[in-house]
C-alpha cells in the first residue's frame, strides 16, 4: 500500500472534525472505519519504526502509547461531532436558536478543542520517556507531514450528496 493510500484513509477517518453546519451526514460504517484505523496504525507504525530506527522495546512501547492516545482522541472527536450536530440543529436557518443552549454548546466545543490539544501534550510527554530527543523530533515531523497530507486529501474530496450546500451557502470545508 502506498503512503498516498494510507494518508487518504487517514483523511476519511479525520474528516468528522469539519462537518457542515446545517447537515449531519450519516455516521460511517464503524467496522470499516476501525479496519482503516488499524491499517493506518500498522502502516504508520512500520514507517516510524523504519525511519526512526527504533529498537524492538521502543517500538512496542510506542505502539502502546500511540494506541492509548488514539483511543482518547477518537472519544474526543465523537463528542465534538455530537456537539457540532447539536449546534447545527440550534443554528438552523429560519429558526430561532436557544441562546442558552448555543452558549453551552460553544463552551463544550471550546473545551473539546482544549482537551484535544492536551492529548498532544500528553503524547509528547509520554514519548519523551520512550524516544531519544532526535527520534522524538523525527516522529513529530513525520506525524505532522502525514496529518497535513491527510488534510489536503480531505479538502480535495468532493462533498457527498447529503452534504451539498444550498445555493448561495459556501462550503465550510473549502476556502473561498
Amino acid at each position: 500500500m502506498s503512503l498516498k493510500t494510507l494518508v487518504f484513509g487517514l483523511a476519511l477517518i479525520a474528516a468528522p472534525a469539519a462537518m457542515a453546519q446545517d447537515t449531519v451526514p450519516p455516521p460511517p460504517d464503524p467496522r470499516r472505519a476501525e479496519q482503516l484505523r488499524q491499517m493506518i496504525d500498522q502502516r504508520f507504525g512500520e514507517r516510524i519504526r523504519e525511519d526512526l530506527g527504533l529498537t524492538e522495546d521502543q517500538f512496542n512501547r510506542l505502539r502502546v502509547a500511540m494506541a492509548t492516545v488514539a483511543a482518547k482522541r477518537r472519544i474526543l472527536q465523537e463528542e465534538e461531532m455530537r456537539l457540532r450536530g447539536a449546534l447545527a440543529f440550534q443554528l438552523r436557518p429560519g429558526i430561532a436558536a436557544n441562546a442558552d443552549s448555543v452558549a453551552r454548546l460553544v463552551d463544550g466545543l471550546t473545551n473539546q478543542r482544549v482537551a484535544f490539544a492536551q492529548t498532544f501534550r500528553d503524547e509528547m510527554r509520554e514519548l519523551a520517556a520512550i524516544l531519544t530527543p532526535v527520534q522524538r523530533g523525527q516522529y513529530l515531523m513525520l506525524r505532522d507531514r502525514l496529518a497535513a497530507r491527510a488534510e489536503e486529501l480531505r479538502q480535495a474530496m468532493p462533498l457527498r450528496p447529503m452534504q451539498q450546500r444550498p445555493p448561495g451557502r459556501p462550503n465550510p470545508r473549502r476556502p473561498g
